[in-house]
């Protein structure tokens, strides 16, 4: 955005206008700004609190989840997690039997994005090593827990996307198959 060049006037620059008359003290004194301040607060802006209201509401808050995995990592799967629509359970489940049905090929392509790395299948395997308690995890480490200890996944998940898509693949290789059998057929026929 361009910047706003300006200078302030002086007083015997603005003759002839509204701000030459003016008189800043009679309007502060006539403005309530206490009636001002309090029409044009923020929402956010309430009555102060009290501490120990402050302290209670701490007190109630639900201790945060211990999470492995990169923040935006996270959001992301717990997003495409929302998306899918299925519990993680279902999810693994349909990855090792490759049911395809209850997995759709589109989910099947964002969950791709998702297959840990060798450094956060040992940060996993490092904590439950440990053995802290799973409960502690984050909802979406705890998918990743589950998803990291599917047997080959990335192959896996692959080849689901690849039987969901060779459907569409054939039909878009059909005419070219027909074209070359026709040519195969005209150049037995020429010989």
């Amino acid at each position: 955005m361009p910047l706003l060049n300006w200078q302030a006037l002086k007083p015997n620059q603005v003759t002839g206008t509204v701000f030459h008359e003016l008189d800043d003290e009679q309007v502060l004194g006539e403005l309530n700004m206490e009636a001002f301040e309090e029409q044009f607060k923020t929402k956010a802006q309430g009555p102060p609190a009290a501490l120990s209201t402050l302290k209670v509401k701490v007190a109630q808050k639900a201790p945060s989840k211990v999470n492995l995995i990169e923040g935006n990592k996270a959001k992301n799967l717990a997003i495409t997690l929302r998306k899918g629509g299925r519990s993680p359970a279902d999810i693994c489940t349909a990855i090792e039997t490759y049911d395809q049905q209850a997995l759709g090929l589109d989910f099947l392509e964002l969950l791709e994005r998702f297959v840990p790395s060798d450094y956060e299948l040992k940060l996993l395997q490092n904590y439950e090593k440990e053995g802290r308690p799973l409960d502690d995890l984050a909802e979406e480490d705890r998918f990743m827990m589950r998803f990291g200890k599917i047997p080959r996944l990335a192959q896996r998940i692959s080849t689901l996307t690849f039987m969901g898509n060779f459907p569409e693949s054939v039909k878009r290789l059909q005419p070219v198959s027909q074209l070359l059998r026709t040519d195969n057929e005209i150049v037995s026929v020429q010989q």
